[in-house]
């Protein structure tokens, strides 16, 4: 019974890792072998739950099988910015784990409940032992998705730089939404998350998306949006910050 419950979650981890850009590229019999050589440990978090705290050091990448998890970065005066969320197939951890001795400046929480494949940093890099072309093609895959990172935070800073609630909304919809049918995009966010991703009050956020709908700029379905012909209203050839007053929420 046990061998068969140990071959059906082997099973179910091979379904996921196949979505997971570490492991892109390698057939399910090269997972399958080389997850016996990296000795992962399999963990599940309920909701709420903290995976990795700010401040602490961690040897360990992980890998999200299941569920959702959220990073999350505390600014000086007290606001909680969301970082990023991600899902099945989510690298977490792997620039921290790789560093020395560095401490962790966000805190991963369960958005969910989830459940993650934690793989000891030292597995993977293994000095003085030669690598076969499973092994090599994971780090070749590590390296790519530390890139894709390093792009991602450029993205993020861009968006932070951004002056007014509209803009950063805007700049948002067009770039880091996820598609959805008809030519819309989706976010992943409640209207909470996408505040804190967006590093401002819901109250301001949901005031601003009201104006963009009756501006012409937003058709809004939950977490659907769908931008409309034509560009925002603009005074002397800049764009109108219809947000003035909820700057200080930001």
């Amino acid at each position: 019974m046990q061998q068969q419950q140990k071959v059906k979650k082997m099973e179910e981890n091979l379904t996921i890792l196949r979505r997971c850009s570490l492991f892109s590229g390698l057939s399910d019999t090269q997972t399958a072998a080389l997850l016996q050589s990296l000795h992962p440990v399999r963990r599940s978090f309920s909701k709420g739950e903290v995976l990795l705290l700010a401040g602490y050091e961690t040897q360990e990448l992980g890998v999200v099988l299941c569920g959702q998890i959220e990073a999350e970065k505390q600014t000086a005066d007290g606001v909680t910015l969301t970082l990023t969320r991600m899902g099945p197939g989510g690298i977490f951890a792997d620039i921290l784990a790789g560093s020395r001795g560095a401490k962790s400046p966000v805190t991963v929480t369960a958005a969910t409940d989830v459940t993650v494949l934690l793989i000891p940093y030292k597995s993977l890099l293994r000095p003085g032992v030669p690598l076969d072309a499973a092994h090599a093609a994971v780090l070749q895959n590590l390296v790519a998705a530390m890139a894709d990172k390093y792009f991602a935070l450029d993205r993020r800073v861009e968006l932070l730089m951004l002056h007014s609630l509209r803009e950063k909304v805007l700049h948002y919809l067009r770039t880091e939404a996820l598609p959805a049918p008809g030519g819309a995009v989706r976010t992943p966010y409640t209207r909470a998350g996408l505040a804190a991703y967006l590093g401002c009050e819901r109250s301001a956020l949901c005031r601003e998306l009201s104006r963009m709908r009756r501006d012409g700029i937003l058709q809004i379905d939950g977490r659907v949006f769908r931008l409309l012909p034509g560009v925002p209203p603009r005074q002397n050839g800049r764009p109108v910050r219809a947000d003035r007053e909820e700057n200080d929420g930001m």
